[in-house]
């Protein structure tokens, strides 16, 4: 008997403590628009993954704007993110053949109460070919910045942004990349409260490819009062977004052929026929900085975007909202490294570097005299830093700076400068990466970044910048101003006496934006 009660005793204490267990690692269930949804509780972080904000865009749905999401029955289990949008392989993540991808990931501060909270919309880069809202661990920042971080997916390469004559014939918007987005960002207006976020304090914000989008929407009509503020990160207006209608169909023909579909009619009804694989595999050469190749990016469509979008700010005619935005020192040490580096093991030969410079002067030889004189062994040292300069300076810091300015005519604007030199995160044997493409990510997020990135601690030093950065961007998208009581002053860009902030672990400062122009040699780089 006294053994009885003893099993008796420790399967109840098991219950007790599974029970315990179990609440700790739950999260209540919500109700959205179109399902249940339950979650799970990780690092005091909320989370619901994979929650479909469209339907899958196959069959007949390929190569057309999202439509609803289908109601689901039951509670769906948000513990499991979905899967890549249909991508190749690239020196960033891993190949996809998923085109049913339209998903997001909802994380909120468990400590939330009964406060509504500001929401931060995350946009993924990758040069709008590959990535995914799951590479990016924003549980910390969740908890950190006090908001509800919202990280979507949406169509990449030449499923997301696709151009035909019978597509360009019925009038439809083509850039179904920026429609993903912006039907998630609809989803958030009419969802994110059932959450505890503020359908009236959303912030987008995003790197690299999901920095240019930002700017999409904030040149685009459609997303006009879906968003309230917005953050862009290493993604200037003019990056990527050069390309015309016309471009991109000729694009679409040669991939077209590439697939045995021949441009004429039926064209359009034999590529929706092709397998995920066979689109890729027709799609061509792989992209690189180095080689310019866009190919697959937002165009103006007549309804999406009506112009380019750095024109479009600079004339004043885009979405008002408060912007903070900035770029990395040595964003051009990246490309340099994957392109070159880690891809054939050897340091920038001659050949290679003149190549490279005769693709950023537009083959125009003279400009192309000017970047030789300029990006030198004597002023770099090697020419794998001279390269990286060219990089950052010819596609980074001087747009940005031109789109801080024309920004600032109309709406507040929060320029700032990432300078940390020693970014965990990149290896490279030829060369130190300096404040490389994407290196804020590893503070802003305080977890690993995709790609040949590898995760170890940040120094106290690090550890306070990656802190002060979290506050930075949660205060913005919490008032529309970054500044905080226990925070470095940073200043609003004002055209009499325009300034931006420093970040960088030897201490947050000021310096005045004509400095960093000359920095960056703008004053070169300033070509129609």
């Amino acid at each position: 008997m006294r053994e009885s009660r003893r099993t008796v005793l420790i399967s109840s204490l098991l219950a007790a403590f599974t029970s315990a267990c179990l609440a700790q690692t739950a999260a209540p269930i919500v109700s959205t628009s179109h399902g249940a949804v339950s979650g799970v509780l990780s690092q005091s972080v909320r989370q619901y993954l994979g929650i479909p904000f469209a339907a899958p865009p196959v069959g007949n749905l390929r190569w057309q704007p999202p439509q609803p999401p289908v109601p689901w029955p039951g509670i769906r289990d948000g513990s499991v993110p979905s899967k890549r949008c249909a991508q190749p392989k690239t020196s960033y993540g891993a190949e996809s053949l998923s085109e049913d991808c339209l998903y997001l990931n909802v994380h909120v501060p468990s400590d939330i109460g009964s406060r509504r909270l500001p929401v931060m919309v995350w946009i993924h880069g990758g040069a709008f070919i590959s990535g995914a809202a799951p590479d990016y661990d924003v549980r910390t920042l969740a908890a950190k910045a006090q908001a509800v971080v919202v990280s979507v997916n949406y169509r990449l390469g030449p499923f997301g942004f696709f151009r035909t004559p019978e597509l360009a014939a019925q009038s439809a918007p083509v850039n179904f990349g920026l429609q993903d987005q912006q039907a998630a960002l609809r989803w958030v207006r009419d969802d994110i409260e059932r959450f505890g976020g503020d359908p009236g304090k959303v912030t987008i914000f995003g790197e690299s490819a999901g920095g240019i989008s930002t700017c999409l929407h904030l040149a685009s009509p459609q997303s006009k009062n879906l968003f309230h503020k917005a953050i862009s990160q290493s993604g200037p207006c003019r990056l990527s977004t050069q390309r015309t209608a016309a471009d991109v169909e000729d694009a679409a023909n040669q991939l077209s052929t590439a697939a045995g579909c021949a441009p004429g009619p039926g064209q359009l009804a034999c590529l929706r026929s092709k397998r995920a694989s066979d689109i890729l595999a027709a799609q061509g050469d792989e992209w690189g900085l180095l080689k310019n190749n866009f190919k697959w990016t937002a165009v103006p469509d007549g309804i999406t975007l009506h112009g380019r979008p750095d024109e479009l700010i600079r004339t004043g005619q885009f979405n008002r909202v408060p912007v903070l935005l900035g770029s990395n020192r040595d964003e051009g040490r990246l490309f340099v490294a994957t392109e070159q580096h880690l891809t054939y093991l050897l340091p920038l030969g001659f050949g290679k570097f003149d190549q490279a410079l005769s693709t950023l002067s537009g083959g125009d030889s003279l400009f192309q005299k000017k970047l030789a004189a300029t990006y030198t062994l004597w002023n770099y040292l090697t020419l794998d830093r001279a390269l990286g300069a060219a990089l950052t300076d010819g596609h980074f810091s001087c747009n940005v700076a031109n789109d801080a300015k024309a920004l600032g005519q109309y709406v507040p604007v929060y320029q700032y400068e990432f300078t940390e030199a020693n970014t965990p995160g990149v290896i490279d044997p030829y060369m130190s990466m300096g404040a490389f493409h994407g290196a804020e990510l590893r503070f802003l997020f305080q977890a690993k970044l995709p790609g040949p990135t590898i995760l170890w601690p940040l120094s106290s030093a690090q550890q306070k910048l990656a802190d002060q950065m979290s506050a930075y961007w949660g205060n913005f998208a919490r008032s529309a101003d970054p500044n905080g009581a226990d925070l470095p002053k940073w200043p609003r860009l004002q055209p009499s006496a325009a300034s931006a902030l420093l970040l960088d672990s030897k201490g947050i400062s000021n310096t005045g934006v004509d400095k960093l122009r000359d920095i960056h040699h703008c004053d070169l780089w300033a070509r129609p």
